[in-house]
């Protein structure tokens, strides 16, 4: 659609809002608008002060939807920030979607069941974005994967079964976290006003945040895919030189990821290059691991290979993230790069 701009007074410029949009949000004389401008200065985002209550609330027609695909459609509104999800039948809800309700409430943090019938269910969120900060939780989610892939090395090293399985189980916090990292980053991308609540200057970061997330995310699934290997391993405990080879290895990669966070949430080319140093050492780790290997051929052989493949995997996803710092870096200091950008 196209506005014809208008002139109000000497110097201000005017163009009116479509009165579709203005009815859908309730829009009135008087009220504020949000106005962000994206990084290269060619757009505008104009978006509502308050999100209407269609934002807020959901309704979910479960008549075509099985057990699987309801608790799918629960989690996605809950990411795209719904505060209210109403599960709706023509008939009686099966014993499958009540179900699939509960098992959502078990995954989304502070999603919580308020209202129960025969043929619909209401479910609350009551997590705001006030309640987080973006740096803080990615740092949260950073340090429950750091510590689940740790425990997994030890369960090992020791050659505890047990434990590696136990170990597993955890993962469910790191799709926690995931999920309210998302709903935070979607409702932030949204209402652009909600910038310095989350702990961000400008919405730019918010799309390099999810994908560090999501890099994470992948380290998470990388230590289970690690713990697996452990828990099918009926070994006895790893020779002296072996576990300190190993757990040298996973203590490098911990200072890597460390290192890599640091450098997303505080953008600075200088962090970008101890992330970097980091990163190297983990890759000079591998190549003793796997020498070692080769020349001692230690017990269990083809587990420990596994695993030290996994291993060098989730530093490339740490690599990813490490990418994702230095763009932020680079933005964000004026001495490194000069432009025509004057956003």
């Amino acid at each position: 659609m196209k506005r014809k701009v208008q002139q109000l007074g000497s110097s201000t410029l005017a163009v009116t809002v479509p009165a579709e949009w203005a009815r859908h949000h309730d829009i009135e004389k008087g009220d504020e608008l949000i106005i962000q401008r994206d990084e290269n200065g060619g757009s505008l985002l104009v978006v509502p002060q308050q999100p209407t209550i269609e934002d807020i609330e959901a309704t979910i027609d479960a008549d075509a939807l099985g057990g699987d695909a309801l608790e799918r459609a629960i989690v996605t509104q809950y990411v795209l920030g719904r505060q209210l999800i109403r599960i709706e039948a023509t008939t009686p809800l099966s014993l499958d979607q009540r179900n699939a309700v509960l098992a959502a409430e078990r995954r989304l943090m502070g999603l919580g069941v308020v209202e129960q019938a025969e043929k619909t269910v209401t479910v609350r969120c009551s997590v705001a974005p006030g309640d987080f900060n973006l740096p803080t939780l990615l740092g949260r989610l950073s340090r429950t994967e750091a510590t689940i892939r740790g425990d997994v090395l030890q369960a090992f090293v020791d050659g505890d079964p047990a434990a590696a399985a136990q170990v597993t189980d955890r993962n469910d916090q790191v799709e926690k976290l995931f999920y309210l990292f998302l709903r935070l980053v979607f409702a932030t991308y949204r209402n652009p006003r909600l910038n310095q609540t989350v702990g961000l200057e400008t919405g730019f970061p918010l799309i390099g945040y999810r994908s560090v997330a999501q890099d994470v995310v992948l380290m998470a699934d990388t230590a289970v895919e690690i713990a697996d290997i452990a828990t099918e391993c009926e070994s006895e405990p790893l020779d002296e030189t072996t576990a300190r080879k190993l757990s040298e290895l996973g203590d490098a990669l911990d200072d890597a990821a460390s290192a890599t966070r640091a450098a997303v949430t505080t953008p600075d080319y200088d962090a970008t290059e101890d992330a970097r140093s980091a990163l190297d050492m983990v890759d000079e780790h591998v190549v003793t691991m796997n020498d070692h290997l080769a020349a001692e051929r230690p017990e269990p052989l083809l587990a420990l290979q596994r695993t030290v493949v996994l291993l060098e995997r989730s530093a490339r996803h740490a690599r990813d993230s490490l990418s994702v710092a230095t763009h932020l870096a680079f933005r964000d200091d004026p001495t490194l790069v000069t432009g025509n950008d004057q956003s």
